[in-house]
């Protein structure tokens, strides 16, 4: 009879020594599917407050795709006004089809109008593309009153280089016809 206690004693022992501890067992499995719901609980909370984020800042995929093919138009539109103004046809024919305009300051205007950009960064961009460092040293020079050659030299171009440039500040109205600053001129020197 002993002998069948002591059996059944060690069964039950391998039995739980199974259960608990060998291959993993019940308890373990139990244990790493707690630790498993756990962390997608913590998974789900956190793309909750991810998605909250996003849509506080705006920040949406679809947005900054927008945002950003909005400025990508804008800068082509901008380039393409300054290939129009230089006597390129291709983007006179360009400019002409989507705005009904010639290259000038009304045009320039339309394209500034824009939406989906910041102003900000518009009139930087417009300033950065279509005047320049040199444009901006150029309206520096003749601004203080020097000639367009002395004006030329110190923007370190040749002459014929500077009267383009002239050219093209005066169609987009950042110079007059007298070769003095328009508003749009100063705001460019800022």
């Amino acid at each position: 009879m002993w002998l069948i206690v002591f059996l059944v004693a060690i069964i039950a022992v391998l039995v739980v020594w199974i259960i608990f501890f060998w291959g993993g067992g019940v308890y373990k499995q139990r244990r790493l599917q707690q630790e498993i719901g756990a962390l997608r609980g913590e998974l789900q909370r956190k793309q909750e407050v991810n998605d909250a984020l996003r849509k506080s800042l705006g920040a949406g995929a679809g947005s900054r795709l927008k945002q950003y093919g909005d400025l990508a138009e804008f800068v082509r539109d901008l380039e393409s006004l300054r290939c129009a103004i230089a006597g390129s046809k291709i983007c006179q024919t360009m400019l002409s089809k989507k705005y009904n305009m010639d290259p000038g300051p009304e045009l320039l205007e339309r394209i500034l109008a824009r939406s989906g950009v910041d102003s900000v960064v518009k009139g930087r961009l417009t300033d950065e593309m279509l005047v320049g460092e040199i444009g901006r040293t150029i309206m520096k020079s003749l601004d203080s009153g020097d000639t367009i050659e002395r004006a030329a030299d110190n923007a370190g171009v040749p002459l014929v280089v500077a009267k383009g440039q002239i050219t093209r500040l005066q169609i987009l109205g950042y110079l007059d016809s007298r070769l003095k600053l328009t508003e749009r001129g100063r705001y460019a020197l800022i």
